[in-house]
């Protein structure tokens, strides 16, 4: 006879397991799941009418609790699923009255929960962004996960932070997502994620008692940057621009950020980074769902019959609870849109800055405009050799195109204003 779908948690402290002692006791788990900024964690809920967990049974901050969730049942007869929640470390206990009731919070952190608490000064100089996170993961025995592309770090101080907030600030400059889970730090490429393929596709069906909430908001949404730092031992400004269209064009959207960068290709990294943290939270979507296990943060889900909204969404945050009253599944979402990649070549954007006129240089190929104005109309020119012939200091430049090249043969058809970056 078909018993119907359920949902069971199991769980276990110090790496025993304590379902059956918790059958009666057991009220809830909550378990959230993050794509990043910061750990996984997992409440649960008891009943404490026998005051046994405030006597021999109280556990002790630090415990490790392992968890995960079993889905029986749940897409048909003897359809199985479990939903791995990882390990955590007890960090939170309450208890109270009317009714007797407990509470414990745990978080996906390593037993030394001084990657959080203890700051640290340090100057981090020719190292990788990958190098950084394993000599963390090391001091807290935690393994690492990185898939992601290489990052070269000249300098970076670390000025009074714990690791752990040191290193998501480090990731989110560099547009990479990080989480701790399962007794790791998980570093990847939130670009590359929002590429593979959905996961599901959510209708409106699939919001329980069709509760969602969907936003879009234009103010604070970017096409592109203007970041200016200071470089080299001359302390000399530079300025560039990166953006999805021209930063004149119509409807161009432009973020200002005035940051500490090592070069030109570090400067990209950061602004594209800028950008597409501002423009994720622009059209956000969430609700509750009819609990599907494999609807989880960092995955990509389609939403389709809901007009202008539909399309792909990537999960920011999964909440998965599991009572005597059922189960139930909250997600926060934001829209997939294109989102802005640093500069594939930055070598050659940074070499601009040391060109004059009349060298000869090499065109990477792209616009080409009839004046150095913001205005000016723009047409598509091949690469190739091509000749300096004015610069960013002559006479009336308009600054938004600041070099005039000349092609030099008939391999690029350059004749005219480029901007900053497209040439080396």
């Amino acid at each position: 006879m078909a018993s119907g779908r359920k949902a069971i948690p199991k769980l276990a402290f110090n790496g025993k397991n304590v379902n059956t002692a918790l059958a009666d006791y057991l009220e809830s788990v909550t378990y959230t799941d993050v794509a990043s900024g910061s750990s996984d964690t997992i409440q649960i809920e008891l009943q404490n009418i026998t005051l046994k967990w405030l006597k021999n049974w109280y556990p002790s901050k630090g415990d490790r609790i392992a968890g995960s969730i079993r889905f029986m049942d749940w897409d048909a007869q003897g359809k199985n699923k479990i939903l791995a929640c990882g390990v955590f470390i007890l960090d939170e206990i309450k208890f109270g009255g009317g009714p007797l009731k407990g509470s414990f919070g745990a978080t996906a952190l390593p037993a030394n929960s001084s990657i959080k608490t203890l700051e640290r000064t340090q100057t981090w100089k020719k190292v990788t962004l990958k190098g950084i996170a394993e000599v963390i993961a090391k001091r807290y025995g935690l393994k690492l996960s990185y898939t992601a592309e290489t990052i070269k770090i000249t300098s970076m101080e670390q000025s009074q932070q714990s690791d752990s907030a040191f290193l998501y600030k480090l990731c989110e400059d560099y547009d990479l997502a990080m989480k701790i889970y399962n007794k790791k730090i998980v570093i990847y490429d939130q670009t590359t994620m929002e590429k593979k393929k959905a996961r599901t596709t959510l209708t409106r069906e699939s919001f329980i008692d069709d509760r969602w909430e969907y936003s879009d908001e234009l103010e604070g949404s970017y096409t592109g940057a203007r970041i200016s730092y200071k470089a080299g031992k001359s302390n000399k400004e530079i300025s560039i621009y990166l953006g999805v269209i021209a930063e004149k064009a119509k409807g161009s959207r432009v973020l200002r950020i005035n940051e500490s960068a090592d070069s030109v290709a570090d400067a990209y990294y950061k602004a594209a980074a800028a950008v597409n943290k501002a423009n994720q939270q622009m059209t956000t979507l969430s609700g509750s769902i009819w609990p599907n296990p494999s609807i989880c943060a960092g995955a990509t889900v389609q939403v389709t019959g809901f007009g202008k909204m539909s399309g792909k969404y990537y999960i920011d945050k999964s909440t998965m609870s599991v009572s005597e009253n059922g189960t139930s599944q909250q997600v926060e979402m934001h829209k997939c849109q294109k989102r802005l990649k640093h500069n594939t070549k930055p070598e050659a954007a940074a070499a601009t800055s040391s060109h004059k006129v009349g060298d000869i240089v090499q065109f990477a190929g792209g616009k080409h405009y009839v004046s150095s104005y913001a205005s000016a109309k723009g047409y598509t020119a091949k690469a190739g050799p091509a000749k300096i012939t004015l610069g960013p200091d002559s006479a009336g430049n308009g600054k938004a195109h600041p070099w005039h090249l000349i092609h030099t043969d008939k391999t690029s058809n350059v004749y005219g204003w480029v901007d900053e970056g497209s040439f080396s």
